[in-house]
């Protein structure tokens, strides 16, 4: 267990993350994937179709984390403040080096056999940090890009529950997770208690999506860094989505009744037969509609081992998913809809 003490100077040094970080979600999706739990509700849908999607270059980056908890590098799980997977491997690259080999460290006594490529990117060597930065992108953009909505309303429940709380935000934050003043207890991946006093240095509170139990973080380079803790939102799982495509009048009127369902279907990677089938309209049809909306920037398309696949891009995530749904909106929080 660790245990952080609190004075009353430390309580209004608490802060929350200011939104979900799209890295650090993305690596602990790799490792949610990797564990049974992934299996189950309410990930068992989004799991089964994201490992149908990915190729054999995504995964590769299985090995960045172990199914064991408290297996992710350092370097990919830190908050960078980005709202944007660019954004936050851009400042990923930026790190200064020495703290880079700090987290490098600190990964190697949890995995000593860890791949030299692994290591190799906390060096800053170009090729290995290049081809994570590509391997990371892709799979965001298959795996975490269409659920990201989800992400963020689960996340916007949990500052609303602190916000509405009686007393300090403290009280709550997850069933594993204690807290009787002066003494936060977190459990954690040691083999004995850990006492830590704040004095001062402030706690940042990060509720993750896809954090399966709590873990807390100490800033390895600088001692006066906050220290984090990550704790899993609440999935408010309000029963599966229809299996039936809805699709928004406006984006009928703008792309027509087929095509719209086209784009909505890939929400989830479809090669050209599974679009057709989905959709109800001919192989012949389905590619018609898939060139129109590569041509708009909207799909992109990748081949491997024979089979053609499309998939969203970021742009046409924007135009099939739009704004988050109104407050009070009943959804389903996860697993994103096949369809809509």
């Amino acid at each position: 267990m660790l245990r952080i003490h609190f004075t009353t100077t430390d309580l209004n040094r608490i802060r929350w993350a200011p939104h979900p970080e799209p890295l650090m979600e993305t690596v602990l999706s790799l490792q949610l994937l990797q564990q049974p739990q992934a299996r189950s509700e309410p990930f068992a849908r989004w799991s089964a179709e994201v490992g149908q999607s990915l190729g054999r270059s995504e995964r590769q980056l299985f090995a960045l984390v172990t199914p064991d908890d408290g297996t992710v590098p350092e370097l990919l799980l830190a908050p960078t403040g980005a709202a944007t997977l660019a954004d936050a491997l851009s400042a990923v690259r930026s790190k200064p080096a020495a703290r880079a080999i700090s987290d490098l460290a600190v990964t190697r006594s949890m995995r000593p056999d860890l791949p030299q490529w692994i290591a190799d990117v906390h060096h800053g060597r170009p090729e290995a940090t290049e081809r994570l930065i590509g391997l990371l992108s892709a799979y965001h953009r298959l795996a975490v890009a269409p659920a990201w909505r989800y992400v963020e309303q689960a996340v916007r429940a949990a500052y609303g529950r602190a916000s509405a709380a009686t007393g300090t935000m403290l009280n709550g934050l997850h069933p594993a997770i204690s807290w009787e003043f002066p003494i936060l207890t977190v459990p954690c991946h040691i083999p004995h208690d850990v006492d830590v006093h704040l004095s001062g240095r402030g706690l940042l509170l990060i509720p993750a999506f896809f954090l399966r139990v709590p873990t807390a973080r100490l800033d390895n380079y600088d001692e006066q860094a906050p220290i984090e803790l990550y704790f899993p939102v609440r999935h408010q799982l309000a029963g599966l989505p229809e299996d039936t495509p809805h699709l928004d009048p406006g984006l009928v009127r703008l792309l027509g009744r087929t095509r719209a369902a086209a784009l909505a279907a890939l929400a989830t990677v479809r090669s050209t037969a599974e679009l057709a089938t989905r959709v109800g309209i001919s192989a012949a049809t389905a590619s018609h509609h898939l060139n129109a909306l590569r041509a708009g920037g909207l799909i992109t398309t990748t081949r491997e081992r024979g089979i053609t696949r499309h998939s969203l891009t970021h742009l046409g995530l924007r135009l099939l998913y739009g704004t988050p749904p109104a407050p009070g909106r009943p959804v389903a929080a996860f697993p994103p809809p096949a369809a809509r």
